[in-house]
């Protein structure tokens, strides 16, 4: 069995769960979907991501840590039943606001064969490598691959 750790920002879309699920073939494939309760965000790095994408969105309150804690475990839930519909065994968990350390211990965990971030574009932290997928690439010995929520593009 090929074992998938798959951090993601909110609910994966149908088609990034098929893409998945297609990857590797016939083999067949587990995936830890890993969500972070992020009740935090930077503002200033938010900000500078929407204008680099020519969007700007009114600005709005963080979720409680309650709220937060709700809908990652909405979107972990979400992205598990889509998966198990498309045919790949997959459970989900939650984390705190930096995923990061936690991933890694999932990979150790799970023995996980792979990593991939599903994100929207940040811009900012994809140029300056300080996604979540750069991040992982220099702690792990292991595939790291990133792309975009919703679409086919990879970042590198």
């Amino acid at each position: 069995m090929y074992t998938i750790l798959l951090l993601t920002e909110d609910m994966l879309t149908d088609h990034d769960v098929a893409r998945i699920a297609a990857l590797h073939g016939d083999e067949p494939v587990d995936v830890h979907v890993l969500v972070p309760a992020d009740a935090e965000h930077n503002r200033l790095i938010e900000t500078l991501d929407e204008v680099a994408l020519g969007r700007l969105h009114d600005s709005h309150d963080d979720p409680t840590p309650e709220q937060a804690e709700r809908d990652a475990m909405h979107a972990v839930n979400a992205s598990v039943m889509l998966f198990t519909v498309a045919g790949v065994s997959a459970r989900g968990s939650i984390t705190g606001s930096d995923p990061v350390p936690a991933a890694i211990k999932a990979v150790a965990q799970d023995d996980s064969d792979e990593v991939i971030v599903v994100t929207p574009p940040h811009p900012l932290e994809d140029g300056l490598h300080r996604d979540w997928a750069s991040r992982l690439r220099d702690e792990l010995e292991l595939p790291v691959l990133h792309v975009v929520a919703g679409t086919d593009r990879v970042i590198s």
